[in-house]
């Protein structure tokens, strides 16, 4: 006899605490218990997405080489291979050649359970045999849960023993097929245990079916079989697709596309049934045969040739064509300056900046709105394309206005109606108002999977936000800090040059009480040093240490507002963590300031049971641009086990959110 299979120690074996009663509960506990335990299955996968994204990279040229994908398995693993490779060619036109699957058992094995067919090491290696693989082009998927089945892991050594490319799946880690050199990309879903102890037909099996998506349609993408997200290289092969075709050309090519099904039709049949040649011929006005060789030419990425069809007609037009339709705007109204930003589908861009834009801290609504108007008019006269137009007379397609304090109780209502009259236009799809920390979210985190976002921003002030991902867009689940000058803003610029400057006030009160002429005594901290040079105090000189007055009075000696008090205190902070490299005491300040900032972050975290490693972090604001402190920062969350599968700094919000309307 062999030795006996160990099961034990596989995730997918374990039994789950969550439904160890779940023979004993009503059917709507039943129920929610079954969804809850499946809801877990994306975070498990959206683990496994670097890995995911390697193994498309390198399927990607295998497959234009005209490569096969082979997928492998048995049982349930089997059939979503099976289900996978059926479903491309009529989705995508791809050839049904390419994409193979083989079930342990044979077909038979689709519909009935073929015992001992996944432990027949030799019907594997018989069955790839009759392939005949082609190690410069064809690949193969080798899917198990347990990451254990014999079947497919002598596929995964046959098929690597040619030199082919191979991908694992399995929903355990470690795992036989993990360790055993056979994988060049291992996607180890740890799904955990199942709902009904190791029936992995349920988690386990809907995690495969997701990545097997994953692979296959984000391969079908990169090889330009869509465009945009319409599957434009489908055949009209029946009535159904034959509307599909129509729907999508129209949308495509708008009022370019023929008017009547007929003339739709006859296109489509003079392209062979070809969505794409048919949208390439009217877009590129040209011959269906020379529309086919511009297609070619670009590894037929509609996107690719349209482009350059772009690029042409920019390139003839100059500046001097009336693009104004297609113009995008955004508006960053932050605490210390209003940025405008205008893009245009050619490269055209405009700036312009105006004062600060907090509606509910600082300046008001009213100001914020003329801020705002300035903002917009300026970044409309710097484009060549705009220059000389009034703001209103520039028909932009998309606007987005984020605004400081947009989010704070009864403020939003009286700044939609200032903005809706500003710009003649009601909130929808082409003019949205937010708080300005959303510019921040929306064009990052839609690049990325990622169902959490954190969001720190560090600039005059300090702030945490955290958003989850609902259907297209985030929504905002909390927030820490973000209290204003008046009762925070600890690690901000206001903060660290607030701590600077109550330790040189501190300092300047021991200068003034002491004997002048004890040059001894005189001697001043490097860091008081230096702010009192900022402000303009030469201490040798032997008058009073007023610094109090230079912070809270204008340069002319008139009392100044509450802002430029807040601007003046923020300015400090470049000095504190310019002289924290060997200053002890400045090193204090910013290591207490990023102490704080990490507490907010993590008090989003720990108190939503946040996944970090499943979540983006997004970091913004002047003082994150400064590497010293974002590191700081970095390093503190990390020592706390905050590990985020996505970081990134953003200098300026203004210019990704504007990319993201165009």
């Amino acid at each position: 006899m062999g030795s006996p299979i160990r099961l034990e120690g596989l995730q997918t074996e374990g039994r789950n605490s969550n439904s160890n009663n779940i023979d004993q509960v009503e059917t709507v506990e039943l129920c929610r218990i079954l969804n809850e335990e499946d809801s877990t299955v994306t975070t498990a996968v959206q683990k496994c997405i670097p890995v995911i994204a390697q193994a498309i990279d390198a399927l990607e040229p295998l497959v234009r080489k005209g490569g096969r994908v082979v997928y492998v398995g048995a049982g349930t693993s089997g059939r979503l291979g099976v289900l996978d490779a059926s479903e491309i060619p009529p989705t995508y036109s791809a050839s049904s050649e390419q994409f193979v699957a083989l079930i342990a058992g044979g077909d038979d094995a689709l519909r009935h359970a073929q015992e001992g067919a996944e432990d027949d090491v030799s019907a594997a290696r018989d069955d790839l045999t009759a392939l005949n693989l082609n190690p410069d082009c064809d690949s193969l998927i080798g899917i198990a849960a347990s990451g254990r089945t014999p079947y497919v892991l002598s596929c995964l050594e046959f098929a690597k023993s040619l030199g082919c490319t191979t991908i694992g799946v399995a929903c355990s880690e470690p795992s036989t097929m993990s360790q055993s050199g056979n994988v060049d990309y291992m996607i180890s879903i740890v799904t955990g245990p199942e709902v009904v102890t190791g029936s992995t037909r349920m988690k386990a099996g809907t995690g495969t079916k997701l990545v097997l998506n994953m692979i296959s349609t984000g391969l079908m993408i990169k090889v330009g079989k869509t465009y945009g997200n319409m599957m434009i290289d489908l055949k009209a092969t029946n009535k159904k697709l034959q509307q599909r075709a129509r729907n999508i050309i129209r949308t495509i090519c708008g009022s370019s596309s023929p008017e009547s099904d007929e003339e739709l039709d006859l296109l489509l049949e003079k392209c062979k049934g070809s969505v794409k040649l048919a949208v390439a011929t009217i877009l590129l006005d040209l011959p269906s045969h020379e529309a086919a060789g511009r297609l070619e030419a670009a590894g037929g990425v509609l996107a690719k040739v349209l482009k350059q069809k772009k690029v042409a007609a920019s390139d003839s037009l100059g500046t001097n064509g009336d693009l104004s339709n297609n113009f995008v705007l955004c508006v960053d109204g932050g605490g210390s300056k209003c940025a405008a930003v205008l893009l245009g589908p050619n490269g055209q861009e405009g700036r312009g900046e105006a004062g600060e834009c907090n509606v509910y801290e600082s300046v008001g609504i009213d100001s914020a709105i003329s801020a705002i108007s300035l903002a917009v008019q300026r970044a409309v006269d710097s484009c060549s394309a705009t220059k000389g137009k009034h703001f209103t007379l520039v028909h932009f397609k998309a606007i987005w206005i984020g605004l400081a304090g947009y989010d704070r109780p009864k403020v939003a209502d009286v700044v939609n109606s200032a903005v809706i009259k500003l710009f003649n236009r009601p909130i929808n799809d082409s003019l949205r108002i937010s708080s300005d920390l959303d510019l921040l979210v929306g064009p990052s985190a839609s690049r990325h999977t990622f169902n959490s976002v954190i969001v720190l921003v560090v600039g005059t002030g300090s702030v945490a936000m955290s958003y989850k991902r609902e259907g297209d867009h985030f929504i905002r689940t909390g927030r820490s800090g973000g209290w204003g000058s008046l009762l925070g803003d600890d690690g901000s610029g206001y903060g660290l040059g607030r701590e600077g400057l109550r330790f040189a006030l501190e300092a300047a009160d021991g200068l003034n009480l002491q004997s002048r002429t004890d040059k001894g005594v005189n001697k001043v901290d490097s860091l008081a040093e230096k702010i009192f040079k900022h402000f303009g105090i030469d201490i040798e000189a032997g008058n009073p240490v007023n610094l109090l007055d230079r912070i809270l009075t204008s340069d002319h000696g008139s009392q100044q507002d509450a802002s430029a008090t807040k601007r003046k205190i923020a300015g400090v902070s470049r000095i504190v963590l310019d002289e924290s490299f060997d200053n002890d005491k400045a090193k204090a300040i910013v290591e207490n300031g990023s102490k704080y900032l990490v507490h907010i972050s993590n008090l989003l975290i720990d108190r939503q049971q946040i996944d970090s490693a499943s979540s983006a972090l997004i970091l913004a604001g002047g003082l994150m641009q400064n590497e010293t402190y974002r590191r700081m920062v970095l390093g503190g969350l990390s020592s706390m086990g905050r590990q985020f599968g996505y970081i990134q700094t953003i200098g300026e919000p203004v210019i990704s959110a504007a990319g993201y309307l165009l």
